[in-house]
């Protein structure tokens, strides 16, 4: 469950970096305008992202011993981290880039734990 909620969060951050340029440029303003291209909103997000991918994906690794989610989560965080220094222009770029690899980083850890309680219930 905790990867279905982390995987959400990320596709909130995807959500965020397309919106908020499409509301720029429809010309549009207002309280989810503001709230969405305020920095503070980018920060207040990376705890709960920070927090599940801690929680997530090591915890994964200790049991199905696969390192890919872990690299591909830590990549997309990393990315996440670089795009709030970026340039305005490289900045939504990074961000998508960041949120879909912690997506797939957490429907495949996801993927790889499921498996393995399935192999697990038909050995029994």
């Amino acid at each position: 469950m905790k990867d279905l909620i982390a995987a959400a969060l990320s596709g909130l951050c995807v959500v965020h970096c397309i919106a908020t340029p499409l509301l720029l440029a429809l010309g549009s303003s207002g309280l989810l305008l503001g709230v969405f291209s305020s920095e503070w909103f980018h920060y207040f997000m990376l705890l709960p992202i920070s927090a599940l991918l801690a929680w997530s994906l090591p915890g994964g690794w200790c049991v199905h011993r696969r390192k890919a989610p872990f690299a591909l989560g830590l990549s997309g965080f990393l990315l996440l981290i670089v795009s709030l220094f970026a340039g305005h222009d490289a900045e939504a770029a990074l961000a998508i880039c960041g949120g879909l690899l912690l997506i797939g980083a957490h429907l495949y850890n996801r993927k790889l734990l499921h498996n393995l309680q399935v192999a697990e219930h038909a050995a029994h």
